[in-house]
């Protein structure tokens, strides 16, 4: 009963997962005199005179329903709901232990995936990455410009994921249109957030960087790329390419950034901690990984492509690298390639047109005088089950990612005792972050990437408002060397504002095995 035990215990840690998961180098060529003032004065004088458009991340709930004209048959299909699961495993019980006893994957792999129905299929879409037209965002269900509380003057873009990214941005083309017919002004600022910025980068390709009549419109102020999916994101790219790696090291450091501190789940955190320090931990998460990837090897990733793979806005969040891998793993016959062959078509524009040129569009904005701006954020890790689960992230997406290349050290580690900057830049100033973890000098564009230390993915906008105020604001592109309170570097301590990192506040580097109860009382006898 034990080995049963494990498995399903297992089992249930690898199924959770899985279902929470589907959820460059230039530098600007001028030498920037770096005369480092105060912001204050700059700020109570601000003109607001520029309307921004707030682009999110993909964020929301959707349901189904929305095609009749009373709410009372509408139904959540997004995101997947302990419900279905509970009934699912219930009434499928016995069957999953007897493949599991029996070590049957090919009809483990066939039962499970019969769960991606209730849990995804509402939600995905049709072969030609076309989304059930009954099912989307309540909130955009009827046009109109909504206000965003995030930034002066700022109005939200809201619009389903679902679509290929082309798509959304010309559904954005026509968002900005409308804000500058209401407010009367010809130019836009442009802020994105996550996934808001593979649709901003693809907005700025196709009616921007190729749009022949981009000089008569010449309607872009500013653009502000914040903790940006543009270049790929772990979580997604690689369970979607068959790339999972759970291990126990990375499970426990991740548990511990989430669960330590509230009460509600600190003591259950120390009680996974014990298991961890027996051996218990590595046992079943070693049996969760290997079991992963026999479902995987065994046809899991069939109805994986049958639900959420047949959403196009998922293929705008893989890496170059990643993307190609995904497209033979999931689309792993002819008949499938023929049949999802338009969402297919529809990734490759994004990936050969849009994401090859990320950095030449940036570069383009400041050759032509648009401000821009680049803000990543760091300090904490991975859900643990991607190819590389020590990367420093924000939580949800990569830093170096988010930052067009930053040289970065794993999670709880440095980039070593008497590291030297990677690369001397035109500005000749210091780019390596006082903590030791971030060198920013073999970013893309140095100069004006900004770092927030303890910035989860989904906080930032509170902390930086200021700063892209400051941005968007401003006579003249501002960098991080313009104004003292915002550094290239930043650190939130308090949960409430952002200051400057510095060797004083950045705190100790301490790796997560040395972090553990047994790991300090090992550490008193060193």
């Amino acid at each position: 009963m034990k080995s049963i035990s494990k498995k399903i215990i297992s089992l249930i840690i690898c199924a959770g997962m899985l279902i929470s998961a589907c959820m460059p180098a230039f530098a600007t060529e001028k030498n920037i005199d770096a005369v480092t003032v105060s912001c204050e004065d700059e700020l109570k004088n601000l003109e607001f005179d520029v309307p921004v458009v707030y682009i999110i991340g993909l964020e929301g709930e959707y349901y189904k329903g929305l095609s009749t004209e009373t709410e009372e048959d509408d139904v959540r299909i997004w995101g997947p709901q302990a419900g279905p699961i509970v009934e699912f495993v219930f009434k499928n019980l016995g069957k999953i232990i007897k493949y599991l006893i029996l070590n049957d994957y090919d009809s483990l792999a066939a039962v499970l995936g019969e769960l991606t129905v209730p849990l995804f299929g509402d939600f995905a879409c049709d072969e030609n990455g076309i989304p059930n037209p009954d099912t989307g965002k309540k909130d955009i269900s009827d046009y109109e410009l909504k206000e965003s509380n995030s930034y002066e003057n700022g109005y939200k873009f809201v619009y389903d994921w679902r679509y290929d990214m082309v798509t959304i941005a010309g559904q954005l083309d026509e968002y900005i249109n409308d804000v500058m017919e209401l407010t009367g002004s010809d130019k836009v600022a442009l802020v994105a957030m996550s996934m808001g910025n593979a649709v901003l980068m693809t907005y700025l390709h196709e009616y921007y960087y190729i749009a022949e009549d981009y000089e008569q419109r010449n309607h872009i102020d500013s653009v502000i790329f914040v903790a940006g999916a543009m270049n790929g994101v772990g979580c997604c790219e690689d369970p979607f390419s068959g790339n999972i790696n759970i291990d126990s090291v990375s499970l426990m450091r991740f548990l511990a950034e989430v669960m330590k501190g509230n009460s509600g789940t600190e003591a259950i955190y120390y009680m996974l901690e014990f298991l961890y320090e027996v051996g218990a931990v590595d046992c079943l998460v070693n049996y969760a990984d290997n079991l992963t990837k026999e479902l995987f090897a065994h046809g899991f990733n069939d109805y994986v492509t049958d639900t959420m793979a047949s959403i196009p806005g998922f293929y705008a969040l893989m890496s170059p690298e990643r993307y190609e891998e995904t497209v033979e793993f999931l689309f792993n016959t002819p008949e499938k390639q023929a049949k999802y062959s338009e969402i297919i078509r529809k990734s490759n524009y994004y990936h050969d047109n849009v994401q090859v040129n990320g950095v030449n569009i940036i570069q383009s904005l400041l050759d032509d005088g648009i401000k821009t701006a680049i803000i990543a954020e760091y300090g904490y890790s991975f859900m643990p089950l991607t190819s590389d689960n020590d990367r420093m992230t924000d939580g949800t997406i990569a830093t170096d990612r988010e930052s067009f290349g930053a040289t970065c050290a794993d999670v709880d580690g440095t980039l070593g005792e008497g590291y030297k900057q990677a690369k001397e830049c035109a500005c000749g100033k210091n780019h390596v972050s006082a903590d030791n973890q971030i060198d920013a000098s073999t970013c893309a564009f140095p100069d004006i990437t900004w770092f927030g230390k303890y910035l989860r993915h989904t906080c930032a906008d509170e902390y930086i408002a200021e700063l892209a105020n400051l941005i968007i604001y401003s006579d003249e592109q501002v960098t991080v060397w313009t104004y003292e309170e915002y550094p290239q570097f930043l650190i939130n301590l308090d949960g409430e504002s952002v200051v400057p990192l510095t060797a004083e506040n950045a705190g100790e580097i301490i790796p997560y095995e040395e972090t553990t109860l047994m790991g300090k009382f090992k550490g008193m006898f060193k």
